[in-house]
C-alpha cells in the first residue's frame, strides 16, 4: 500500500524511514533509496512518502530531479517529510518546488512536515539536546503515520518569511558545487571505491591513478567525507564544515 523513498546521506533520514515504516507495517521491499531508484521503474501503490534532508532550506538537487522525474498516476497521494535541524518556520518553505512539480502530475498531498534531527555540519549539538531532537521526531513520525492511513489531505499555510529565508537559501546551490571542487582525499586513501559508489550526485570519479576526482556536481551532503573508512577526505579551505571526526547517528541509536 505504501511505498516509502528516502534520500539519506548521513543517515538521519533513514532511521525516520525505517520508524515510518514500522508504524504503516510496510515490507522492506517497499522501503527505497533515492538516489538508486528509477522513478519510471516504480509500481504502482496506494501512497508515495518522500523523506528528504533539508539543504539550505529547500529541498536538495537531488530530490528535486526525482520529483520531476516521477511519472504521474502512479500513487493515489504522496506525503513529504523534510528532516533538519529546525523543525519551524524556518524550513517552513521547504517543500516548496516539490510541491509545484506534484501540482503539475496532479498528485495530492496528505502530509506535508518537517522534523527536527542532529546536525550534519559545522558543529555539533550536545548530547542531550541531540537526544531530545531524535526522541521528539520519532514521536511526531508516530502521529504522522496515523495522518497518513486517514489519507485526509491539508493545505499547508507558508508564511511569507518562510518563502524568504527558502528563497534566500537557493544560493547554497552554486556554493555547494564550489565546495565539491576544493574536495580532495589524502595519502590515507586505499582507492576502497566508497565514495565514487555512494555518491548520490554521481560527482566522484576515480582517476588513473586509483585516487577520486571530484567535479562541479556536488550537494555538500558530507556523505563522502563521513563514510570514508579512512577519513580521508576533506575540502582543502572550508575545514570548518564538516564536523570533527565525522558524523554517525549510531552514537545515539542503540
Amino acid at each position: 500500500m505504501y511505498t516509502i523513498i528516502y534520500f539519506s546521506p548521513t543517515g538521519n533520514v533513514l532511521h525516520l524511514a525505517r520508524k515510518l515504516a514500522d508504524g504503516l507495517k510496510s515490507p522492506k521491499e517497499d522501503i527505497l533509496p533515492l538516489e538508486f531508484t528509477d522513478p519510471k521503474q516504480l509500481k504502482r501503490n496506494k501512497h508515495l512518502v518522500l523523506l528528504y534532508p533539508v539543504h539550505g532550506f529547500n529541498a536538495p538537487r537531488t530530490v528535486k530531479r526525482f520529483v520531476k522525474s516521477l511519472p504521474p498516476g502512479l500513487f493515489e497521494a504522496v506525503s513529504l517529510l523534510a528532516v533538519g535541524f529546525a523543525g519551524n518556520w524556518l524550513n517552513g518553505a521547504v517543500s516548496s518546488d516539490l510541491r509545484n512539480s506534484l501540482r503539475k502530475k496532479a498528485y495530492p498531498i496528505v502530509v506535508d512536515e518537517d522534523l527536527a534531527m542532529p546536525l550534519t555540519f559545522i558543529m555539533n549539538f550536545p548530547d542531550d539536546l541531540n537526544l531530545k531532537l531524535i526522541a521528539e521526531s520519532e514521536k511526531k513520525i508516530a502521529d504522522f503515520c496515523t495522518q497518513i492511513l486517514d489519507a485526509e489531505t491539508s493545505e499547508k499555510k507558508v508564511l511569507f518569511k518562510s518563502k524568504l529565508v527558502n528563497f534566500i537559501g537557493k544560493v547554497e546551490t552554486p556554493a555547494a558545487r564550489l565546495f565539491g571542487l576544493e574536495l580532495h582525499a589524502s595519502n590515507d586513501c586505499t582507492s576502497c571505491d566508497t565514495c565514487w559508489t555512494n555518491c548520490p550526485q554521481h560527482n566522484i570519479k576515480q582517476k588513473n591513478n586509483g585516487k577520486p576526482s571530484f567535479g562541479f556536481n556536488c550537494i555538500m551532503c558530507m556523505r563522502c567525507i563521513y563514510q570514508c573508512p579512512e577519513q580521508a577526505i576533506s575540502p582543502r579551505m572550508s575545514k570548518f564544515i564538516p564536523i570533527k571526526g565525522g558524523y554517525t547517528l549510531s552514537k545515539y541509536i542503540k
